[in-house]
């Protein structure tokens, strides 16, 4: 047996096919949508991991609204050399949370590009990053094998064109991604680009040559691949290209462009009037690291801050934001407006909890200004692709769009520009990968 997982940033599929029809599997019961599945760990104090919808339904109910009290534990020693005194052993302590109920984790595979994410300490357990991808693989396998009824004997996985613009980053996610394959346990792994293997669905149901340009816009990447489909369906790749461009970093820019004055941005501390430490909002970037201003020494500077500051409510909501675990609930309803601008022109983001209260309206138009320098670079890479594959905007019979950001109207207009609208066709932007990985997959696909 024979499956195509699409392992993504957000969201994850996938598939079987039988030579006439793809059959996508249930891999998140929970979720609203069964065949999608979000990309999410959550690991109890109990080392317990959880995945999907499950995941964050676990997090949020543990932990949002929960004030977190610091406590110093010893952690163990460390030998020092001192000159006064020669070796001596040092004891270390750390400020915990004891009543952590589990760490959450999402977007793991924007993090395969990042040398510095080694690892991590879950409740004195290191995981390595391939640990907690592999984790999410074995949960999701398992799923797929009690569906099917049989054990997996090959799997086409998808990955971006490019995890980084970086060769050598690039190289070393896909190493980190054959690790954690292989720690999962999965059966032999055969990685495919993934707008690659979105071209193969297409290629399933059309007739007749095509040049075909498919636009695969994830949560982590976008990425371009222009393909021939010849009269018999065979596929020939003419060129690739990729950019670290996605929905993670679109809802920051929404965060960091509009939401920033919400929570301090521009107070002044004391007689001096001194500025508000710029650490404190660069760490609302992603909701993971604002879990990290619930440390003391943050927490004592927001104090300072909400006590000397000219702008105390906004303070405060600053620390409710971190005290009481609302960074998942602001980017949940950052990314609700986000999805919201595809199909109107304008919306608010609302956050109304206890000790935050936000209506923000953003317009499409301030969205778009936020993230131009970005469509910009989206440009530039489907201009590349092209010029790759030695062919003309014209030459083009169809372009296919996937993934969830391909809907954002900004980075529609790009296509329509160089190809016009008759030729830009939607795939199932959530599951089209992985129909396609499970069509390469039974066409004998061993790249």
């Amino acid at each position: 047996m024979q499956v195509g997982i699409d392992f993504g940033t957000t969201n994850s599929s996938a598939a079987v096919y039988d030579g006439r029809q793809v059959r996508l599997l249930d891999v998140d019961p929970r979720h609203t949508t069964p065949t999608i599945m979000r990309s999410a760990l959550f690991i109890t104090r109990d080392g317990v991991p959880v995945i999907g919808s499950e995941a964050i339904e676990r997090y949020l109910a543990g932990n949002v609204g929960r004030t977190i009290e610091y406590v110093w534990r010893y952690v163990g020693e460390a030998e020092l050399t001192l000159a006064e005194f020669g070796t001596v052993m040092q004891a270390l302590y750390a400020p915990v949370d004891p009543e952590e109920p589990g760490r959450l984790f999402q977007s793991l595979k924007s993090h395969l590009r990042d040398r510095s994410f080694i690892g991590t300490n879950v409740f004195g357990v290191h995981y390595t990053l391939e640990t907690l991808i592999a984790i999410v693989l074995r949960g999701m396998l398992e799923r797929i094998e009690r569906q099917i009824g049989a054990g997996v004997t090959h799997v086409v996985m998808g990955r971006p064109v490019r995890y980084a613009a970086d060769a050598a980053l690039d190289a070393l996610a896909l190493e980190r991604m054959r690790a954690a394959c292989h720690q999962a346990g999965l059966p032999p792994v055969s990685f495919l680009a993934e707008p690659t293997a979105a071209a193969y669905a297409f290629a399933a149901d059309t007739t007749g040559p095509n040049h075909v340009l498919v636009f695969d816009a994830g949560g982590g990447t976008i990425d371009v691949t222009v393909m021939h489909i010849d009269a018999a369906r065979q596929t020939q790749v003419l060129a690739t290209d990729g950019v670290p461009i996605g929905g993670d970093l679109l809802d920051q820019r929404l965060v960091m462009g509009r939401l920033l004055h919400h929570f301090g941005d521009g107070a002044t501390l004391g007689p001096r009037r001194l500025p508000l430490p710029a650490v404190l909002l660069e760490h609302l970037g992603e909701w993971q690291s604002i879990v990290d201003l619930t440390q003391p020494r943050y927490l004592a500077i927001i104090d300072e801050a909400i006590r000397t500051g000219d702008r105390p409510r906004e303070l405060r909501q600053l620390q409710a934001l971190v005290s009481e675990n609302y960074g998942l609930t602001l980017y949940s309803a950052v990314e609700q407006a986000k999805v919201q601008l595809s199909s109107t022109s304008a919306t608010e983001v609302c956050v109304e909890v206890p000790g935050i209260a936000i209506r923000e309206r953003i317009t499409r138009r301030d969205f778009e200004r936020l993230i131009g320098p970005d469509v910009r670079t989206v440009a530039e890479c489907v201009d590349r692709a092209l010029q790759t594959a030695g062919i003309a905007p014209d030459d083009i019979d169809v372009v296919l769009r996937t993934g969830g950001s391909s809907r954002v109207p900004a980075l529609v207009r790009v296509l329509e520009q160089r190809f016009g609208p008759s030729r830009l066709r939607e795939m199932d932007v959530f599951t089209g990968v992985a129909a396609g990985l499970s069509i390469a997959a039974f066409e004998g696909y061993r790249g």
